[in-house]
């Protein structure tokens, strides 16, 4: 029987599930989004369809039908690659028939994409999360908050929140003071975005302080699958802020154990994706927020040994009964230039760790697949393109 994985995206996330599916024997997949982006591009293992269809449910729906039946395959398997395209396919996976697959949870599941719920629900599993005020659209800015500045300001739903474009737009913004606070609600507010704003406290760290685990839940809601990591690197473009850029995978900590409770709990199937926060002086671990998907990062999960392709036809087309797995520690996964990353790991212990898994042969780079690169110089043009942009930009903050 020939299934067709059909990805709703084009990044760097959409590009890690088309390898994962390349390597457990299907593909190529076809990645459908309203614009091209560069990572997909060129590639033996992605065939991108660009259309304006894929701005609003209906297209997308009719785009998917006539995408699955023009293939020739006799079942689709669905994948989200983005907080807006795994929304769609929670909401309205009724709106497809038996032949496709969606490792997706119920609408219910929505709820938690709030991080203000999210963390109320993290609070009745006894899961830190950093302290929170938030902040209503309407409402002015408290004079005094129950931390200190500087802040963390972002928004409550992200997804929500893209929707309404602005200058200086980021992912997340940091105040230093209540003056710089209220500017950055004032801006947030005049984009036309009215949801919460949460304002948390900021906890000083760096980007390897941060932590991200992944899990995958079956049809019957049990985990099955886990994948944890310490984040070495993060983008810090604007709108990339937070996204991993270099993770060396350890053994799960203990809140793990809560965290599988809470979506046993919640009855969730699918893939969930976790981002922590160590505190650098006590050590505990804060939870930030739950992704209602597989990360951006999800590479690293194949790097290690679980490959969530494999994961979900097990579970939806073969419907097998699966062991808790957890991936392999110490793999090294990165998606940028190894250069940039030596320079940025001021951790010394932490740098010679990575560099010897380099040397062992222990690390993977979704940009550097040889079956890809092999024979293929636009996309080695693109890789070496892409890579000269990060190091020029990574010269130009390091000079700041």
């Amino acid at each position: 029987m020939k299934v067709l994985p059909i990805l709703l995206g084009g990044d760097l996330n959409c590009y890690g599930m088309a390898l994962a599916f390349h390597e457990a024997g299907l593909g190529p997949s076809v990645a459908l989004g309203r614009y091209p982006l560069g990572v997909t591009a060129y590639s033996r293992y992605v065939r991108r369809v660009h259309d304006a269809r894929m701005a609003h449910d209906g297209g997308r729906v009719e785009l998917i039908g006539k995408t699955l039946a023009a293939s020739g395959a006799e079942r689709a398997i669905l994948v989200g690659c983005t907080d807006e395209y795994a929304s769609f396919l929670i909401r309205r996976r009724d709106a497809f028939d038996g032949r496709f697959l969606i490792p997706s949870p119920a609408e219910d599941a929505l709820r938690y994409a709030d991080k203000a719920v999210f963390a109320e629900a993290c609070r009745a599993f006894r899961i830190k999360t950093p302290r929170t005020v938030l902040l209503e659209d309407g409402i002015e800015l408290p004079d005094r908050l129950p931390f200190p500045y500087p802040i963390v300001i972002k928004p409550a739903v992200s997804e929500e929140y893209w929707r309404h474009p602005f200058e200086g737009m980021r992912k997340v913004f940091f105040a230093e003071d209540r003056k710089e606070a209220e500017k950055l609600c004032e801006t947030i507010r005049n984009s036309g975005f009215c949801g919460t704003l949460l304002l948390q406290e900021r906890i000083p760290a760096d980007d390897s302080d941060n932590y991200v685990l992944t899990v995958y839940s079956d049809r019957l809601a049990r985990p099955v699958a886990m994948a944890y990591g310490r984040v070495l690197l993060e983008e810090h473009t604007p709108k990339g802020l937070g996204n991993h850029a270099a993770i060396v995978t350890e053994p799960p900590p203990p809140v793990t154990e809560k965290i599988l409770a809470f979506l046993r709990d919640i009855g969730y199937c699918g893939f969930s994706n976790f981002d922590f926060l160590r505190h650098p002086k006590s050590g505990e671990l804060y939870l930030l927020e739950m992704n209602l998907r597989q990360g951006r990062s999800n590479h690293y999960m194949t790097a290690s040994g679980i490959n969530p392709a494999g994961l979900i036809l097990s579970d939806l087309l073969e419907r097998q009964n699966m062991e808790l797995m957890t991936a392999s520690p110490d793999v090294f996964w990165y998606s940028t230039p190894l250069s940039v990353i030596y320079s940025r790991v001021k951790d010394s212990a932490l740098l010679a760790r990575i560099q010897g898994l380099v040397l062992s042969g222990r690390a993977v780079s979704p940009l550097h697949m040889q079956g890809e690169l092999m024979h293929n110089p636009l996309r080695r043009a693109y890789v070496y393109e892409h890579e000269r942009r990060i190091k020029k930009r990574d010269r130009a903050r390091m000079a700041k």
